[in-house]
């Protein structure tokens, strides 16, 4: 495939205390089978040897540009990097993710026709040591076209690392600084501003699952839990009021209900933690969207939960699901411990 220079790629890693990742991450972009990519690594005040590493690559690839600077959070430090980018594609990568090496060359190739401005792709999961487990997530679209409903509904994640596109569909979207939940609130004002998206089925994105992650940082902190709740929530309301705006009602409902499912989910995940007050508010954040979205717009499962909700006995509900789940898991073991 021809490589001009003005089909330069900007590979963005927006780096924080991820040390013991940046090199197997880094080994995975500098072997791609597409060769004109820009790394720019934007160390956003790590505190550990990140910054130490990323200055060690420089001697290793010319391709390679570090932007330091003070801590400012993940989408503060993706907007740095997105400032200084050259290239006419943008790529972000998680520096404790991995790529495929022939990632950037599939998704180039689409974009080689001029009417295409984003590809998306599938993922996989590797734990911590790098190793694959789990599922894979490949991308099962068959029509494009659909790509930005079927996000909208979290059938697809809102990823942005998910997907390679062009430059100027960022010309005035930018990631929202100082809050969480930040790919919820960008990805899908990027699908639809592209004039047209390309699907690649393949599973070219490889997602480091860590226990001390931001979102693994919920299961321990409450106060980080509902920091993340309310910005996650922030992010639907945006969703919902551009849905209006463009005068999608269909938008609108499934906006709606997926963001009555994550509300169910986090209050199934506060009783947990035994966050009485958590649960009450996110309780709270039901009954309020409840006078928005009639129980006939309701998916099943919403219906049913709204249900038990409304008798008063989602609480012992989810307490009950809870205490089973942690023999089950013991069952299910020993069952595969013997096949």
């Amino acid at each position: 495939m021809e490589q001009r220079k003005d089909r330069l790629v900007s590979v963005i890693l927006p780096a924080y205390n991820v040390a013991n990742y940046l090199d197997d991450c880094l080994e995975s972009v500098i072997s791609q089978t597409y060769t004109n990519t820009e790394i720019i690594i934007v160390d956003d005040g790590s505190t550990d040897d990140t910054a130490k590493k990323a200055d060690d690559w420089l001697s290793k690839d010319g391709r390679i540009r570090i932007i330091h600077r003070q801590n400012g959070g993940l989408s503060a430090a993706r907007n740095t990097g997105l400032h200084y980018a050259q290239g006419e594609f943008i790529l972000f990568i998680d520096p404790d993710d991995r790529i495929d090496e022939n990632l950037i060359s599939k998704c180039m190739e689409l974009l080689s026709d001029g009417s295409v401005s984003l590809v998306h792709y599938g993922y996989r999961l590797i734990d911590e040591n790098g190793v694959l487990f789990g599922k894979n997530f490949p991308d099962t679209l068959t029509n494009a076209e659909e790509l930005l409903p079927t996000i909208l509904s979290d059938k697809i994640p809102s990823h942005s690392w998910q997907f390679l596109c062009r430059k100027e569909l960022y010309s005035d979207i930018c990631f929202p600084e100082g809050r969480k939940a930040e790919d919820l609130a960008t990805t899908y004002k990027i699908v639809a501003k592209a004039k047209k998206c390309a699907i690649l089925p393949d599973c070219l994105y490889e997602y480091r699952v860590r226990g001390d992650s931001i979102l693994g940082e919920l299961t321990s902190d409450h106060s980080k839990a509902i920091k993340y709740y309310e910005d996650e929530l922030l992010a639907f309301r945006e969703i919902i009021d551009w849905a209006v705006v463009q005068k999608r009602e269909d938008y609108v409902v499934v906006a709606r209900n997926n963001m009555m499912r994550h509300l169910f989910y986090h209050y199934k995940h506060l009783l947990v933690l035994d966050d009485v007050h958590g649960s009450d508010w996110i309780c709270a954040q039901i009954r309020e969207e409840l006078k928005s979205l009639s129980f006939q717009q309701m998916e099943p499962l919403n219906k049913v939960r709204t249900f038990l909700l409304k008798i008063n006995f989602l609480r012992v509900f989810y307490k009950f699901n809870n205490l089973l789940k942690k023999p089950v898991k013991k069952i299910l073991h020993k069952i595969q411990g013997r096949i």
